[in-house]
């Protein structure tokens, strides 16, 4: 297989795996959502690569679809799992004035800086550590040149906010953990293929930011 087919493969996973997570009724098929053939052919083109992969995502499918209702409950509102990364990982700010200068806030401007950087923008409708967003961006950036700032991005600003939305999801018992799954081991087998380049060798500078 190619390395132009396998990047069109994972171009495809990511974003199948970012409507996934996103509320059921958003991602209706009628509405330019994901339909059950195409799911089932992104699934199989998956499986070989990694057969692992595709059968956790085949699994989280199978599982009862969840009802709008429990997504909500789930995810959205007062959400019992948040789908926002920083949320799991900084503690929210006492005071208005405060939250400009938290730790999750100059997390969340790093990120805009990364989307920048490849010509992406917020919705303007979710915040820029919004899980499905950023799966979303690792689709749209499966091809890119800038190897070494989306790697970044990967190794610095998402993999490292997964295990606290992991605990969380396995203290509710969620199918959505088959989703996280699939999601980390389609991550770590595009990173395992790639080499390691010089840039992303050198520490990185204090202050350096791709906001600009």
């Amino acid at each position: 297989m190619s390395s132009v087919d396998r990047k069109q493969i994972l171009k495809d996973v990511y974003a199948l795996v970012a409507e996934l997570w996103c509320n059921p009724l958003d991602s209706d098929a009628s509405e330019g959502g994901i339909n059950k053939d195409k799911e089932e052919e992104v699934i199989t083109r998956l499986a070989g690569i990694d057969k692992e992969s595709a059968d956790l995502l085949s699994t989280f499918l199978g599982e009862q679809a969840i009802s709008e209702e429990d997504y909500i409950d789930l995810f959205e509102l007062d959400p019992k799992c948040p789908l926002y990364l920083g949320s799991h990982s900084y503690d929210e700010p006492k005071t208005c004035a405060n939250s400009a200068v938290s730790d999750r806030n100059e997390y969340m401007i790093e990120l805009a800086g990364v989307y920048g950087h490849f010509g992406q923008k917020t919705n303007g409708m979710e915040l820029p550590d919004y899980l499905p967003l950023m799966v979303d961006f690792l689709s749209l950036t499966t091809e890119s040149e800038s190897d070494s700032v989306r790697d970044k991005f990967i190794n610095e600003y998402l993999l490292p906010f997964l295990p606290p939305l992991r605990s969380r999801l396995e203290e509710l018992n969620t199918h959505y953990l088959h989703l996280l799954d699939a999601l980390e081991r389609v991550i770590n087998i595009e990173l395992s293929e790639k080499p390691i380049s010089v840039e992303q060798t050198q520490p990185t500078q204090q202050g350096e930011s791709y906001v600009g």
